[in-house]
């Protein structure tokens, strides 16, 4: 069995892959600073069968990480494997004193102090790119390496960092961005919004999203991906609207913001769960209600299907969705934090 855990991240990702009736697990982002209270008694015990895996250089995808690494009493074991797309763009933050490092330290000088060697993880040109983990199989579609490498030419670890702490002013001094008018659902499938070129929104755009695979289980993760960069690479390997790629749940990415899923997307992909990991809260106020339109529209099998949204935390479906909406379009939503997935 396949089992999920969803933990409180914030406005991050934090989800923990078990398999082998849990002798294996594989720690997925670990959320802001504040996650490492929930996912931190889950990963105390972990060793070089677990894994963990960190999409990109977003603090709100890392920033437990860094806890659990300064966590004296359940120190991170370097046997662990750590897969990640970039760790030379991760900076210790601010409150490190926790973490016992000086600010400003990189985290792969930090790892590398520890005897820890990150395992970089990008699509290899022409071919597929398999992790396999005690018998998980992680099909990665994102990033490639040509924007990795454009990553690293325009990005600092303290640009990042700075990025951050910008993003945290905004939060703090914005009153709200909560859109007070739902848009017509016929506008927004007449007019979708469109999502960012790749070179545009590097930092997300190098996010590692993969297949997770595992006795007939697969399990889509975005991270914070670039749907046309996932869409180029499903296409490449053959999955259209006619011959979709089957998966059992998916990890919608970056939190449900209205840039990050298209019609394209979905309808190269045949599922009927669908996960969105967010608090919510401000300056972006996720999930977008124009990405809920798009899944009920061209997320399903069948017109007739119940779509399952799952979320973290509770979604506020009032200013989502209206009243009439919630009952016609076959959206079924539920706050979980545990999900299985028996062997097929």
């Amino acid at each position: 069995m396949l089992s999920l855990s969803c933990f409180k991240a914030g406005k991050g990702d934090s989800f923990l892959l078990s398999w082998h009736n849990g002798q294996h697990r594989l720690l997925i982002d670990a959320g802001s600073s504040g996650a490492y209270r929930f996912f931190g008694p889950k990963v105390r015990d972990f060793g070089a069968l677990d894994a963990v895996l960190v999409t990109h250089a977003d603090y709100d995808h890392v920033g437990g990480f860094f806890k659990w690494l300064g966590d004296r009493e359940y120190p991170f074991h370097n046997e662990v494997p750590i897969y990640m797309n970039t760790a030379q763009l991760l900076l210790v933050p601010d409150d490190s004193g926790k973490v016992a490092v000086e600010h400003g330290i990189e985290l792969e000088q930090l790892l590398l102090q520890r005897g820890i060697r990150p395992i970089p993880v990008y699509l290899k040109r022409d071919d597929k790119t398999l992790i396999e983990i005690h018998g998980l199989r992680a099909n990665i579609l994102s990033p490639s390496e040509g924007v990795i490498c454009e990553l690293l030419k325009k990005w600092k670890a303290s640009d990042i960092y700075q990025d951050y702490l910008l993003k945290q002013l905004e939060q703090d001094d914005k009153v709200s961005g909560k859109d007070k008018t739902l848009r017509p659902s016929e506008a927004i499938l007449a007019d979708p919004p469109k999502p960012h070129a790749w070179e545009d929104d590097l930092m997300n755009a190098s996010s590692i999203a993969f297949i997770a695979e595992h006795q007939g289980n697969r399990l889509l993760f975005l991270g914070d991906s670039n749907p046309s960069l996932i869409c180029d690479e499903l296409k490449r390997l053959g999955y259209t609207s006619e011959q979709r790629l089957q998966v059992d749940l998916v990890k919608i990415s970056h939190h449900g913001s209205k840039h990050n899923t298209t019609q394209d997307l979905l309808e190269r992909i045949s599922c009927n769960k669908y996960l969105i990991s967010t608090d919510g809260s401000g300056p972006y106020y996720h999930p977008a209600r124009e990405t809920l339109i798009l899944i009920a529209t061209y997320g399903r099998r069948t017109m007739e299907e119940v779509l399952d949204i799952y979320s973290n935390y509770e979604l506020p479906l009032d200013r989502l969705l209206t009243v009439e909406e919630r009952q016609t379009l076959k959206l079924r939503f539920e706050m979980i934090d545990h999900l299985e997935f028996p062997d097929k």
